[in-house]
């Protein structure tokens, strides 16, 4: 593995040498992973190079404000032959090529694919690897990597990578937040971020139905396993009655851990079915000592220690029951082992 210093010098190289860029966000885009590509793709065309951002879904309204969000590409919709042989593939914020690139087996590409991520199960795919477990964001790595290239940063792109960085360590008020964070953040503040300005954009545009079917979460909230865990579920009935999507549900499970004593936290929302096989996306959150990762990867899922996820194939009260007696077996089993 190389270490830091060498993986942004490297990457850096490859950006400067190649002249076409295909960044690639992942699925169920958040903050992080969309900032991350945008501010790249803004450097990118500066650098007169050609440009795509491709995400496998819409960004979501929330972050309609940054740079290129209506221009995404799915992955199956690229150019033929894009980015070619004297290209590079920049995957952002991504723990397996398949999250950024669904068929990424069917599609081969003919140039260096560049993984950067501070996931700590990323699977360490691609030809450059650079992953930073201890980074509280993606957004901080892109950050790094800008500030050594000596490209240096434009107004758009260090608001991009604001929001890359306050989305995934929840404002800085997650224990993933480290000094590094707080230096990063003003390194982008210096390059013209309003800190304030940024969070009234994220956090001014909810709608009359995204506070509704919050509501509709919160009024199912149930606490269990001596007061250390909480759930709730949302059904597709409640996205459709609320004239809602998906996304309108992203982070809506940190609610769960500020009520008083609650240490492991879990949102179930239905998803659409597929092939007939009903399926529910999980997200969850925890304090330490507890580990949501541990709890996601029993369902196939990952990500972080005190935020991961997984997609469950199963009705939402299956998945609710599921959750439940796995998420009390381990907070139990580390009663025990203590």
């Amino acid at each position: 593995m190389e270490n830091h210093s060498d993986a942004i010098e490297k990457i850096v190289r490859l950006l400067d040498a190649s002249d076409s860029w295909l960044v690639l966000s992942h699925e169920n885009p958040d903050g992080d992973t969309l900032g991350c590509g945008a501010a790249l793709t803004r450097v990118g065309l500066r650098l007169s190079k050609k440009v795509i951002h491709a995400c496998p879904d819409p960004c979501p309204a929330k972050y309609s404000y940054l740079f290129g969000s209506f221009d995404l590409l799915t992955p199956e919709n690229l150019p033929e032959g894009f980015p070619g042989a004297g290209g590079v593939v920049i995957c952002v914020d991504a723990s397996t090529a398949a999250r950024a690139f669904p068929r990424a087996g069917s599609r081969g590409f003919t140039c260096p694919l560049v993984n950067i991520d501070h996931h700590p199960d990323n699977e360490r795919f691609g030809d450059v690897i650079w992953v930073d477990p201890t980074a509280s964001a993606t957004g901080e790595m892109i950050t790094e990597l800008i500030s050594a290239s000596g490209w240096g940063f434009q107004k758009d792109e260090a608001e991009a990578l604001y929001t890359a960085l306050i989305s995934d360590n929840g404002g800085f008020s997650f224990e993933s937040t480290t000094l590094k964070s707080h230096a990063v953040a003003m390194t982008l503040i210096e390059a013209g971020v309003s800190p304030g300005k940024i969070s009234e954009k994220l956090n001014s545009s909810l709608s009359e139905g995204v506070l509704n079917l919050w509501g509709r979460a919160m009024t199912r909230t149930a606490v269990f396993a001596d007061g250390e865990c909480a759930v709730f579920w949302l059904t597709a009935e409640d996205f459709s009655r609320t004239e809602t999507t998906r996304d309108a549900a992203e982070n809506l499970v940190n609610f769960l851990l500020r009520i008083k004593g609650v240490k492991m936290a879990a949102l179930c929302g239905e998803m659409p079915a597929v092939g007939g096989e009903k399926r529910v996306k999980a997200s969850l959150r925890a304090r330490a000592p507890f580990n949501a990762r541990e709890v996601a990867a029993v369902f196939g899922g990952g990500g972080h220690n005190l935020a991961s996820g997984c997609v469950m194939s199963a009705g939402v009260s299956e998945a609710v029951s599921l959750l439940r007696k796995e998420m009390t077996r381990h907070v139990s089993r580390f009663h025990t082992d203590k």
